[in-house]
């Protein structure tokens, strides 16, 4: 509820037509998920569970840093270069950099 200009207070309504629309599909699978126990939502980015601290002190740290700014849609060149290491030091995959697309 809100006030009008005099003070008085006045209720809003939801249209009958409105009233009527079925929740759309995917706040019905958000529903579902937040019933079942156990399950990490990561659907619109918000997990239901608190950021580990390490997590949030790398985040200051990169903001400390500068780091504000969307990267590449192809990733972060280090980051691909150390994926690219990686893959070589683990599987033995020689993977080039310009392979490698690393986003969220």
């Amino acid at each position: 509820m809100s006030t009008n200009p005099k003070g008085q207070r006045r209720k809003y309504h939801i249209s009958r037509r409105v009233n009527q629309l079925s929740p759309s599909g995917i706040r019905r699978f958000f529903d579902l998920l937040a019933s079942i126990e156990g399950v990490i939502s990561l659907g619109v980015g918000e997990p239901d569970f608190a950021t580990p601290w390490h997590i949030c002190e790398a985040a200051i740290s990169s903001l400390e840093k500068g780091y504000t700014m969307y990267t590449s849609n192809l990733g972060m060149p280090e980051l691909r270069q150390e994926m690219s290491r990686h893959l070589k030091d683990n599987y033995n995959l020689d993977s080039r950099i310009s392979h490698i697309k690393l986003g969220a």
